[in-house]
């Protein structure tokens, strides 16, 4: 595919930009108040700062990001509305620090956190785990954002606390909880290639009952233009088979009595999708239905001597694919359930204790697995917080057991510790961060059972991770930069064998090293304007370390890029706004020899928003330009992106 080449004056802007975020967060904000004018919506779309988000993402207590001991992101309504997000994939690539990895518009969608894989991150859903057994990976494009209330983002090793998968780092996803005694949401939308959407939420918080309810419907033909390379002479055609039908549907019910705080929620999703396939091949009729089931329910019962959580989860998922130029058709099925028990103590009023026990089980079935593919786990944890004055310490510990057919019984041992200092008396704002553990990811059931190839005698992938960092947390403004590293070992790569087909082994090992920064700072000016600007900005340097002798020793892991900048600015006037948001991502590695790689691209998505009340209806119309550039880029090699496209988007609020 051409590529156009990244323009040296749009980078230097960015950069630019950032300094002079990094300059104005640190100066002396003028104050000012918010002007009584600011609508509703504009006031949602507002950095908050009198209430700080709580997350036990990094702790399992309930604590401020910033007095977490490790890197913590979190994405509530203000970013959604700010980028237009629909899916969690895009909310993770407009503002989080990490990479996502995307097979076309429509394709599979994964991330890469701190030079990690798509299957190395742990993803969570009000607490419980929700990885695909089967896979190893969450396709994040399969996640509505108008389901959740907010997404979480940890950097660092979240073994110690969650298990499995969490090398690179962790992603909890939260729900949707009603905030008001009745309200209801109802919005539509409409752009090109054929794409519309409509969802519908609806909710009430009582005295002691509350309950929400949401559906979405999605639909593109995706059929956008791109130049084809491998034609000649090459010309501009249309992808062809790349239309999706997305319908998810959840519900949850909350109730108080006693000293019980009990919940049960529901999501199912449906999709069916074309799969176009590379770009240089011809077009195929290879099509995919993605059917998931997750119900779940959590009880937080009060007691004298602390706090005890019971909670469970139930997930079912039917994926088929057919490609019927090759006359196949195959359905596979994966069952996961888990169950958790946790207590919260406070100890010698110093500590806050938390311990407990899970236990899970996956299954899964498909024409290419044995007969009996599954594993039973069990975990036991504990993890805790220590005050002393400015300092505090956050130790915890997990042992993991794994048993499946055809391999030995195995544990694995994962501690960390954190530490969060505040190093100047009387300023609470600056904090110094930092956070070293272990972590670790058993092989999947297709790494195991997979036929032909499957190894049941694999061992888990293990790794260590260390960082630091210092956190600047002023009244307008904040600015956080940390330094990591992380080696792993036993790495499972499927490579060919002797005769003829793939199979897994534990054979790479990896080292990557990097630095993140980002910054946000709001300013309110004279005339009820408002601004909110952002940056982030990640270094990664991940290579290969398995082979000395090897072509690939110390090459460049593929598909992971150094340096990704993501700059944001909210321009907010009244009841309107406008929201930029850009993105430059750096050259990624094709080959495993770093021989071959894509080129850099630089993105900018421009919306505007206008809000309107009328009694008790609180109206928002949108435009969002997405690709404004109309920068001609791929993500992964021969997966074309679509150009320069309009979304229009109506929403209304009771």
């Amino acid at each position: 595919m051409r590529r156009r080449s990244v323009p040296c004056r749009i980078v230097a802007l960015l950069t630019a930009c950032g300094l002079a975020l990094l300059a104005g967060c640190l100066a002396r904000p003028v104050a000012a108040q918010v002007p009584d004018s600011l609508s509703a919506d504009t006031a949602d779309t507002a950095w908050r700062t009198a209430l700080p988000p709580l997350t036990v993402t990094a702790t399992r207590v309930p604590a401020a990001p910033s007095q977490a001991p490790a890197r913590i992101r979190v994405l509530d309504s203000t970013a959604r509305a700010q980028t237009g997000a629909t899916s969690v994939s895009e909310l993770l690539e407009e503002r989080a620090g990490l990479h996502v990895r995307q097979y076309g518009p429509g394709g599979l969608a994964t991330v890469s956190l701190r030079g990690t894989g798509a299957s190395q991150t742990a993803f969570l859903l009000d607490g419980h785990r929700i990885g695909n057994p089967q896979l190893g990976q969450l396709d994040l494009r399969l996640l509505p954002t108008m389901l959740l209330s907010s997404v979480e983002v940890m950097h660092g090793p979240a073994s110690p606390l969650h298990g499995s998968d969490g090398i690179g780092g962790a992603v909890h996803l939260r729900s949707r909880r009603p905030t008001a005694p009745l309200q209801a949401r109802a919005s539509v939308q409409g752009g090109a290639f054929g794409s519309r959407s409509t969802n519908v939420l609806l909710g009430g918080e009582g005295t002691q009952t509350s309950v929400v309810a949401a559906a979405e419907y999605r639909y593109t033909d995706g059929d956008f233009p791109y130049t084809d390379e491998a034609l000649f002479p090459p010309r501009t055609v249309r992808r062809q088979n790349a239309d999706r039908e997305h319908l998810s549907i959840y519900s949850s019910v909350r109730t108080r009595w006693a000293n019980h705080n009990l919940r049960v929620a529901g999501w199912a999703t449906r999709v069916e999708r074309g799969l176009p396939g590379p770009s240089i091949t011809a077009a195929s009729d290879e099509r995919q239905w993605d059917t998931q089931l997750r119900l779940w329910a959590d009880d937080t019962i009060q007691q004298p001597w602390g706090t005890l959580s019971l909670g469970g989860l139930v997930q079912h998922g039917r994926l088929r694919y057919a490609d019927p130029d090759q006359n196949l058709d195959q359905t596979g099925r994966t069952w996961r359930s888990s169950l958790e028990a946790e207590a919260r103590v406070p100890l010698a009023g110093r500590w806050l204790v938390t311990g407990g026990i899970t236990t899970a089980r996956a299954t899964a079935r498909h024409p290419r697995l044995e007969q009996d593919a599954h594993e039973q786990q069990g975990a036991a944890f504990v993890s805790g917080r220590g005050t002393w004055g400015r300092l505090r310490l956050f130790p915890a510990v997990r042992l993991d057991i794994y048993h499946m057919p055809g391999a030995d019984t195995y544990g694995s041992v994962n501690p960390r510790l954190g530490i969060n200092w505040q190093p100047l008396s009387g300023v609470e704002g600056v904090r110094v961060k930092a956070h070293a553990g272990r972590a670790f990811r058993t092989p999947t059931l297709n790494d195991r059972y997979w036929q032909p190839g499957g190894r049941p005698d694999l061992r888990p992938e293990r790794g260590w991770s260390v960082d630091a960092g210092a956190l600047w947390n002023g009244p307008h403004g904040r600015v956080e930069a940390s330094v990591f590293a992380n080696w792993r070992r036993d790495q499972i790569v499927w490579r060919p064998s002797s005769n003829g087909s793939w199979r897994p082994a534990n054979v790479q090992r990896v080292r990557a090293r990097g630095w993140e920064l980002s910054a946000e700072r709001q300013w309110r000016l004279p005339g009820a304007v408002q601004l909110d600007a952002g940056l982030t900005y990640t270094y990664t340097d991940a290579r290969n370390r398995s082979a000395p002798d090897a072509d690939t020793y110390n090459a460049p892991l593929r598909y992971v890029p150094r340096d990704q900048m993501k700059p944001h600015l909210t321009v907010s006037w009244g009841p309107a706004a406008l929201d930029l948001n850009a993105r430059y991502t750096g050259r990624r590695y094709v080959t495993s020899d770093g021989s071959r790689s894509l080129d850099p691209y630089v993105l900018l998505d421009a919306q505007v928003r206008l809000s309107h009340r009328l009694g008790g209806v609180q109206g928002t119309a949108s435009a969002q330009l997405e690709n404004a550039l109309d920068t001609d880029y791929t993500v992964v090699n021969n997966h074309p992106m679509p150009p320069r496209h309009l979304t229009l988007r109506l929403t209304a609020s009771f």
